[in-house]
């Protein structure tokens, strides 16, 4: 009889690696609260408890590097001091609840509401508020939560964790982990990528299979409790694999990539110190892609020009001859920021975001421009404007730029020479970039959503993602008429989307002539490897397959066989 593992599960890859070990198993008991004789005041005093150890977490993790975890935490601990939690306990209680009902009621009732907002960004606060709300009813009851003392290092299986107990695993200990609840985009997802902690999350019946012994896949979701030796002995296999892996794109680290005679650099995007540090390590080509907006989210009001001149400041300074592209703030769509009052839309993709709100916010602008101007005394800093579907758009963005720049020459202040480019995300740009060309320095595609509004498709709606994929030959055509032009005027075109880390979407990009791809960094060195590995020739097939070919899968069918893989 062939021995039998606990049947695999599936649940969504969180963060890429393979885990196999020995089991622990997490669970959190349940608190009942008791009569409290001022519950108002009860509740507040938990709440700033919980704010307060939310915020040193969220400190103790930035100074570790981990921005973007950080960034997580401290949204938390804000969100723990909102009036809103107590007004919807104390609500429930004058409706004649008991406490530990009118709690559980008000959590419910905070994270469906969010959870139904049509506005994406809104609604993923509902888990947010959850664990939070989670938290301040454990301190109420004068439960502290546990720390998860490791005596092996031991894959964790649990049937969710906070942000708080995943940032404060250790990587060291912590082979993987696996929980019942989450997604790809959950905090326990992205604080998970933070650690390098390989993880797979939304598997059903963890604890109740009990297994004494997992193998996990970050990449691919599989999830084996007390695997057969032949299944250990395949991730085993993976594992090797992806170590070899690891060593050749090692080998390319710090190296130029060129296809054929053509350098093609191979840039990272940031959103913060985290990234920085990461890109940094990974030597890519300088950054692509900063995304500014995440310094004006989660945040009762907007940065300080000085807050943000030291962010780009780090960027600027951390590399010697590569440029940090700076995007100016893309606010709007699915990145609203509450304090602009920004008025409600049907159709917030196709409104007032990036530059539409550029001359609305003059003061936000022109502090953002006059931070990067003065950091790019310390290194090469461009800047991209977003969102443009006109030249009138950019010409006003381009005045704005001098005019900052001839204030602060006034002034004394030292300054690099900074370019100005356009994002390619509205089709318009596309089909005009011929005669756009002579008025920018430069190009860079923004495939995600160049893909949306090129297929009219949303790209935070699952029931369109068979339209999402930006190897369509329309979208594909699009990029060619800007890589076209680009070489024309001898503009430099980047493809700065979530394309650019697919290596096959990387072939094809050096193939049409765009010469920089910006990539996460954790896929820096794969994609040098994979534009190294390739016999420039494939450009010709490229060009055919895409000029006739009627659907995205059919250019993957073509093209994929003859991609190089590193």
């Amino acid at each position: 009889m062939t021995e039998q593992a606990i049947p695999a599960e599936h649940g969504v890859g969180a963060s890429p690696g393979i885990a196999v070990g020995p089991v622990v198993a997490i669970t959190t008991e349940e608190v009942e609260l008791d009569t409290i004789d001022d519950p108002h005041a009860a509740i507040e005093a938990s709440s700033a408890n919980v704010s307060a150890q939310l915020a040193a977490l969220s400190a103790s993790t930035r100074e570790s590097g981990r921005e973007e975890a950080a960034d997580v935490l401290n949204a938390q601990s804000l969100i723990a001091e909102d009036e809103m939690i107590v007004d919807a306990v104390m609500e429930n209680v004058e409706s004649g609840l008991d406490i530990n009902s009118a709690f559980d009621a008000a959590a419910t009732q905070l994270e469906a509401l969010l959870a139904s907002l049509p506005d994406p960004y809104l609604a993923a606060r509902a888990a947010d508020v959850g664990e939070v709300m989670q938290a301040i009813k454990r301190d109420l009851a004068g439960v502290a939560t546990g720390e998860t003392v490791l005596a092996e290092p031991s894959v964790l299986i649990a049937h969710e964790l906070t942000a708080a107990e995943t940032a404060g695993l250790d990587p060291e200990m912590v082979l993987g982990f696996a929980t019942e609840t989450g997604g790809a985009t959950s905090h326990v997802a992205i604080i998970a990528r933070s650690l390098g902690v390989p993880a797979v999350v939304g598997v059903p019946n963890l604890l109740a299979s009990a297994p004494s012994n997992a193998a996990l896949d970050g990449s691919t979701g599989e999830f084996f409790g007390d695997p057969t030796d032949e299944v250990a002995a395949d991730f085993a296999n993976r594992a090797d694999a992806q170590a070899a892996l690891q060593t050749r794109l090692d080998a390319v680290r710090g190296s130029r990539a060129s296809f054929g005679d053509i350098a093609i650099d191979v840039a990272a995007n940031v959103a913060g110190a985290d990234d920085i540090h990461r890109a940094v390590a990974e030597q890519s080509d300088g950054v692509g892609l900063f995304r500014t907006e995440f310094l004006f989210l989660d945040t009762p009001k907007p940065p300080t020009e000085d807050e943000q001149f030291e962010a780009y400041k780090l960027a600027a300074s951390s590399w010697d001859v590569d440029t940090v592209v700076v995007r100016t703030f893309d606010i709007g769509g699915d990145k609203p920021a509450e304090y602009l009052e920004l008025p409600e839309e049907e159709n917030p993709f196709l409104g007032q975001r990036g530059v539409r709100i550029y001359e609305q916010f003059p003061e936000l602008i022109d502090g953002q421009i006059r931070a990067a101007l003065r950091a790019s005394a310390f290194g090469k800093i461009a800047l991209m404007i977003p969102m443009v579907a006109t030249l009138e758009e950019f010409s006003m963005v381009r005045s704005r730029v001098d005019s900052v720049r001839a204030e602060l020459d006034g002034a004394g202040v030292d300054m690099g020479s900074v370019e100005l480019g356009v994002m390619v995300e509205v089709p318009s740009i596309a089909m005009t970039a011929m005669s756009f060309a002579p008025h920018v320095d430069f190009f860079s595609i923004g495939t995600n959503d160049l893909t949306q509004y090129t297929m009219a498709a949303d790209r935070m709606m699952s029931s369109l993602s068979q339209l999402h994929d930006p190897l369509h030959p329309a979208v594909l055509g699009l990029c060619k008429l800007v890589a076209d032009a680009g070489g024309a005027h001898g503009r430099s075109v980047s493809v700065c989307g979530l394309a650019a880390s697919d290596p096959v979407a990387a072939v094809i990009f050096a193939s049409i002539g765009i010469t920089k791809l910006s990539v996460s960094a954790n896929a820096v060195n794969l994609i040098k490897a994979t534009i190294a590995a390739q016999d420039p020739s494939i450009a010709d097939r490229v060009l055919e397959v895409i000029t006739t070919a009627t659907s995205a899968a059919e250019v993957r069918e073509a093209l994929e066989p003859l991609v190089v893989r590193p």
